[in-house]
């Protein structure tokens, strides 16, 4: 049925719109967020193996207060330890998203790597300092400057994934700009 035309009760039918999955808020940040979170956790396996640990050490810290003791030589643990991290990452990235949208900030001009970066340390601040003493302080042994480097990372990729799937141009992004380019 085409847009003139009326359905049986003389009506003109409401047009589909055409969305994008992205048009939803936190969804480009979400998969941003689990980019991110896939190059933290290749880097916190570098990172550990370089320190002399297993490679596995992180998933399985993060699974330790599920499964106690048994994550050390458990597979399960590993597994479930890594899919909290991305479901961790898809969050924080679905936030970092809903922050730069109620900042109105534009994502040209490296501004999403910076506020990745920002993102990023904030992450490592409050992780640090406030979340893992109470939820899992075995993490708390991870090197901190290794855990910087991860957190860094992950919300600098976060950022640069989020300005590629959902670009928002600075003229856009500023509201006194947009007014002077309709002006224009």
């Amino acid at each position: 049925m085409s847009a003139d035309q009326h359905s049986s009760n003389g009506t003109t039918p409401r047009r589909m719109q055409a969305t994008s999955l992205f048009d939803t808020p936190g969804m480009a940040g979400a998969l941003a967020g689990l980019g991110g979170g896939l190059a933290m956790i290749v880097v916190a396996a570098m990172l550990s193996v370089a320190l002399g640990y297993d490679m596995w050490r992180e998933p399985r810290e993060i699974a330790a207060p599920i499964f106690g003791l048994v994550a050390a030589n458990d597979a399960t643990a590993i597994a479930v330890g890594t899919l909290l991290h991305f479901l961790i990452a898809g969050l924080l990235g679905a936030l970092f998203e809903l922050a730069l949208r109620r900042l109105h900030l534009p994502t040209d001009f490296g501004v999403p790597a910076v506020s990745g970066l920002i993102y990023g340390m904030a992450l490592w601040a409050g992780a640090y300092f406030m979340v893992l003493p109470v939820l899992n302080p075995a993490l708390m042994d991870t090197y901190a400057p290794s855990f910087v480097i991860q957190n860094l990372v992950y919300g600098v990729v976060t950022g640069l994934l989020y300005g590629l799937l959902l670009p928002a141009p600075y003229i856009r992004g500023s509201r006194a700009l947009a007014a002077l380019a309709e002006r224009a």
